[in-house]
């Protein structure tokens, strides 16, 4: 019943100050990085703008926001049916619940405080909880300060959501309920056409109950840096993160992992045509073992139609799985903290895998996006398993993990749907289905997967 309040009030009263409100400026993702600066000396706001940049004395400006998001979704075999004897259901529905408030403090032109309260829940589905995603009953999900110490560096201390590139190393997780935040200390330097983030940072474990979130298991070290070489034509991300860790199992063996990411990405912004490719080499430790590992991912897009927004493209990864078990070289990739490569419908990420994802997007009206797509999968090597976005191997299990030469992973289908009524408020729809292939078949059930999520969001 608790569960239920709080999300009753939390649509009320988010509802009544949107309804408030016309259109203004485009929220972030990363709600730090909104731009609201247009309300600063404006005497007629109304509604939620009202909220933001509230005078507090001299130069000194609070601004207040949140968002709520609720999303429906719809399981059909689970994990391809094989799912722990804890669970109850393989089919099953959820609805996932999530409310996030912040306030943002700016005082003068070089000092900015931004807290965040974050409450995720999981509603109508009896299956053991999945950690980390799932459920987080009250937590500070951000609490920074930024010093800007002249006009190119700046100082960011504490909790804070963070993604760079195109979220394939280190991202905040949109898609699962609760978003992934860090503890960090980050030294930021920025020109016209240079940027470079020197960082050091430990993601937040996120547990179930109030104010209980852990964090220092894991730690990242590095720099992150961008650079504008021909404007539109050729931008360049380049990077070196050093990853250390005692979480993380490969072929379920532990261990003290100590690996080293080398990384770049070239990219594109035409109105037409454009292209990515980024490839990151990992070396290092793991117990014993040295680390030989590489990922590369491409992203090829052409606009057929500008009437529509009509783009077709097909995107692909090669990323390397162990080799031979029986030397002493470890070929697993390590996702660190990137997003979900191909969704929500089945718990694959970006290791060991080889992929062609085929695609279109167009809006056929302007507030409606649509993206259909096809991705064909299969394991990179036979000697390793797969495993999920957060790199827990699911597949095979222990008494099967060399069962299999096969290298089919299936073949997944998937529609995506987002409809914005306004800068607050907007609506998806998703659909996948992922039809099993033979190594997934020798491995377990092996059924296929029918996945639907309804999703409505209201941000102010």
């Amino acid at each position: 019943m608790k569960k239920f309040i709080l999300i009753v009030l939390g649509l009320l009263f988010t509802t009544e100050i949107i309804t408030a409100q016309a259109p203004q400026n485009p929220i972030s993702i990363l709600r730090y990085n909104d731009n609201f600066k247009a309300f600063k000396n404006d005497s007629t706001k109304i509604g939620t703008e009202k909220l933001k940049y509230m005078s507090l004395g001299k130069n000194t400006f609070l601004s207040v926001g949140g968002e709520v998001r609720e999303v429906y979704q719809y399981f059909e075999n689970q994990n391809f049916g094989d799912v722990p004897p804890t669970f109850k259901e393989v089919s099953t529905g959820q609805v996932w619940h999530r409310i996030m408030a912040h306030a943002n403090l700016e005082i003068g032109s070089d000092v900015r405080v931004f807290f965040q309260l974050n409450n995720t829940l999981r509603l109508f589905n009896p299956n053991p909880l999945t950690p980390e995603i799932d459920e987080n009953a009250l937590s500070v999900h951000q609490a920074f300060l930024d010093w800007n110490i002249n006009k190119n560096w700046q100082l960011r201390l504490g909790r804070q959501e963070m993604g760079y590139g195109n979220n394939r190393i280190l991202t905040f997780r949109e898609g699962p309920n609760t978003r992934l935040t860090f503890d960090a200390a980050i030294l930021k330097y920025k020109n016209a056409k240079r940027k470079f983030d020197f960082l050091a940072v430990s993601p937040v474990i996120s547990k179930p109950e109030a104010f209980d979130d852990e964090s220092l298991k894991d730690f990242v070290m590095g720099v992150y840096a961008n650079e504008v070489v021909v404007p539109k034509q050729f931008l360049l991300d380049y990077y070196f993160l050093n990853f250390t860790s005692d979480q993380r199992k490969y072929n379920y063996v532990a261990g003290k992992e100590n690996r080293q990411n080398y990384g770049f990405r070239v990219f594109s912004q035409n109105p037409t045509f454009n292209y990515e490719l980024e490839g990151t080499y990992q070396t290092g430790t793991f117990n014993e073992q040295k680390i030989n590992a590489f990922g590369l991912s491409a992203d090829v897009n052409y606009k057929l139609s500008e009437k529509n927004n009509v783009i077709v493209g097909v995107a692909g990864n090669y990323i390397s799985g162990d080799k031979d078990r029986t030397d002493n070289v470890l070929n697993t990739y390590n996702l660190i903290f990137s997003k979900p490569s191909y969704g929500l419908a089945a718990p694959i990420g970006s290791s060991n895998i080889e992929n062609i994802n085929p695609y279109i997007k167009l809006n056929p009206t302007k507030k409606l996006f649509l993206q259909a797509g096809v991705y064909f999968m299969q394991r990179n090597s036979n000697q390793d398993g797969t495993y999920s976005p957060g790199m827990a191997q699911l597949r095979p299990n222990r008494e099967k993990l060399y069962a299999s030469t096969n290298r089919e992973i299936g073949t997944q289908y998937s529609l995506e749907t987002n409809y914005i009524l306004n800068n607050h408020i907007s609506f998806a729809a998703d659909f996948a289905y992922f039809q099993a292939g033979q190594y997934v078949k020798e491995t377990g059930k092996g059924q296929n997967i029918t996945y639907l999520s309804f999703k409505s969001s209201l941000k102010f």
